[in-house]
């Protein structure tokens, strides 16, 4: 167990950051907005940065700063992972929350589908949604076919103990999940891919320590897309689409579209340009 004393019904939320002020500003003042007389507290941990997004989070008295200087992109995504154990040990809530930069709030009750899950069931360790977009059914049977046929493949080499089990839509993904930090904290886990040549825990973004709650018999909780597609906005992969030490080989040009028509849109017009939410 931690140290801290755990507060029933705080919320604790954890974000790992590095160098994207554009996003960090309407994230962190999205969740401002919308936590207020709520007991919340957010924890940034800053891997690094040397540009004035650093100079913003220190100007903020309403968060818990935690830098660590000495990390940088070089270690990503490694350090988003060890960030959150940081925030899972330094925080006071009975929930943790994972977010991302890349993620915007819009309503008050974004998350109280989490909470009435939580509060159904003691034993749930995690719940959080998958994906914010509809994704192509046909897509995803690819996508389940390829996971299993090379995952079981490295389970007839011996490179792995246990034959794979298709899990998408089944684990909270890691830019808005909540987990119970009581069992995590008992039971030694962490949000770090490990075990990695077993091939069992070799992913992470959520699914490493899904994959743990498991084993030791804690179940997770997807909530539904459509649920969470009104409350929350996720630029997946955002990062990437302003910082230029960050592009995506891939899909730069369609997530630097979906980067400027998301900035367009009023509500986050408002938060980039409400410089009251900072205080």
């Amino acid at each position: 167990m931690s140290d801290r004393e755990i507060v029933p019904g705080r919320i604790s939320i954890s974000i790992p950051h590095w160098q994207v002020l554009p996003l960090l500003q309407p994230c962190l003042r999205s969740i401002r907005k919308h936590t207020r007389g709520k007991d919340v507290e957010v924890i940034v941990i800053d891997n690094g940065s040397k540009d004035e997004s650093l100079d913003y989070l220190r100007s903020l008295e309403w968060i818990r700063l935690i830098e660590r200087p000495d990390e940088g992109l070089f270690n990503f995504p490694h350090n988003v992972w060890t960030s959150h154990d940081i925030a899972l040990r330094e925080a006071t809530g009975e929930f943790l929350v994972t977010m991302h930069t890349d993620l915007f709030v819009k309503r008050d009750d974004w998350l109280d589908e989490y909470l009435k899950a939580m509060a159904r069931d003691d034993r749930l360790g995690a719940v959080g949604t998958w994906k914010l977009e509809l994704q192509n059914p046909v897509y995803e049977l690819q996508k389940r076919v390829i996971h299993v046929v090379r995952s079981n493949i490295k389970y007839a080499l011996g490179l792995r103990k246990k034959r794979y089990e298709w899990k998408q839509g089944h684990y909270p993904k890691d830019f808005c999940a909540m987990y119970r930090r009581k069992i995590l904290l008992d039971e030694g886990l962490t949000f770090r891919s490990i075990d990695g040549a077993k091939g069992f825990y070799d992913q992470s973004g959520g699914y490493s320590i899904s994959a743990q709650l498991w084993d030791k018999g804690y179940p997770t909780k997807v909530v539904p897309v459509r649920t969470m597609m009104p409350r929350i906005v996720h630029l997946g992969h955002g990062t990437a689409a302003v910082s230029p030490e960050k592009t995506h080989r891939r899909n730069q040009g369609k997530l630097e579209t979906r980067r400027d028509g998301l900035f367009e849109e009023s509500w986050v017009k408002e938060l980039q340009e409400n410089t009251d939410l900072d205080k």
